[in-house]
């Protein structure tokens, strides 16, 4: 920082004014700041990528913010500059702006935040208070920067009634319908506790099944990870509820999430014999893995004696939701093997005359 401020004195010094060369050097310092300071307002949040932006946008205006006091600097005394310190204090407004509002947010999110563990990292989320509330201080911020760039470029005019105000409020109740919904959809997302981040929950979009977790709910959509193709998938905090959702992470019983798989198998197989295998393959699969609620026996049961074979469900519990889908393949692996072992298709087949069966038995 010594070196920073020799060499700027050395080469703009007789140039510049003291409050001049006070701004470039305390903008020198936050810009090679900013990292450090994005990642202490970031509060425990892990979003790399937003991190990434707040940081370039801080670092930007600080460039911005020196290159108009250099050029004003550079341009010979004859010409007019005043546009230049204009520019450079509209840039300061904006700058201050930006991280007010991100001081504030971090207060925010400390005071109202929820601490949540994803394996060993304990990260904070914006609970319905602190997105409010960051809501309406950001708007506050935007309001008080907004008068104060118009008072610095001389258009104090439109701040009058049916200024630049009258002409925001005009635009924001015309689109309103764009995105509204989407905040308000957010706000009552986190009020009402629908579904939290890091819930794995269940519903279909224009009939497919989608199983994902819920990685973030932001202004206007919720970040989802999609677990059966482990993509990242956006949806619309409106649409978010008015689907049908299953929150998986939330279960109606101590024991765990019930899941349930179905196989039709032959009416010639003996009830024994089928149950015998089910309980052959949960056994094999909790040797070699503890995914499931050993403690809890599976339950087989037969859901229906159709026309052409009999639907068995064997109903499990388990408790991590994250690794359902692969616990689901695994045991239909096991059962499979398990299946072929004791001769037992799992293949439908074909439709069949029980009663004449019968009749050639008798």
């Amino acid at each position: 920082m010594n070196s920073l401020t020799s060499f700027l004195s050395e080469q703009l010094g007789s140039h510049l004014s003291q409050f001049d060369l006070t701004v470039v050097i305390i903008s020198a310092v936050l810009a090679l700041a900013a990292k450090p300071i994005i990642k202490w307002l970031s509060y425990g949040r892990q979003e790399e990528n937003h991190s990434q932006v707040r940081i370039r946008v801080m670092r930007v205006l600080n460039l911005l913010i020196i290159a108009a006091i250099i050029s004003k600097t550079v341009l010979t005394s004859g010409l007019e500059i005043s546009w230049l310190e204009k520019i450079v204090e509209v840039l300061i407004t904006i700058y201050f702006a930006v991280l007010g509002a991100q001081i504030i947010h971090f207060f925010l999110l400390k005071r109202f935040g929820k601490e949540r563990n994803y394996g060993e990292q304990t990260t904070v989320t914006d609970s319905y208070s602190s997105r409010a509330l960051s809501i309406f201080s950001g708007f506050f911020i935007a309001i008080i920067a907004a008068v104060g760039i118009l008072k610095i470029i001389g258009l104090e005019s439109w701040l009058q009634a049916g200024g630049v105000f009258g002409i925001i409020g005009i635009f924001l109740a015309m689109t309103q319908s764009s995105w509204a919904p989407d905040i308000i959809g957010g706000l009552i997302i986190l009020n009402s506790r629908r579904c939290e981040e890091g819930d794995i929950i269940q519903f279909h979009d224009n009939g497919k099944m989608i199983v994902a977790q819920v990685f973030k709910t932001k202004f206007f959509h919720t970040e989802l990870l999609e677990l059966r193709n482990n993509h990242r998938l956006m949806i619309r905090n409106d649409m978010m509820r008015h689907v049908v959702l299953h929150n998986l992470s939330r279960f109606a019983s101590a024991k765990g999430l019930r899941e349930c798989l179905t196989f039709n198998i032959g009416y010639e197989h003996l009830e024994a014999n089928v149950t015998a295998m089910f309980e052959r393959a949960f056994t094999k699969f909790d040797e070699s893995t503890d995914m499931r609620e050993e403690q809890f026996h599976p339950e087989i049961r037969v859901l229906e004696t159709g026309d052409y074979a009999v639907k068995w469900g064997v109903f499990y519990y388990i408790k991590d939701i994250k690794n359902m889908l692969a616990i689901r393949q695994m045991l239909r692996s096991y059962i499979l093997d398990e299946s072929i072992a004791s001769d037992i298709s799992l293949a439908t087949p074909v439709l069949q005359d029980v009663n004449a069966n019968f009749r050639k038995v008798e």
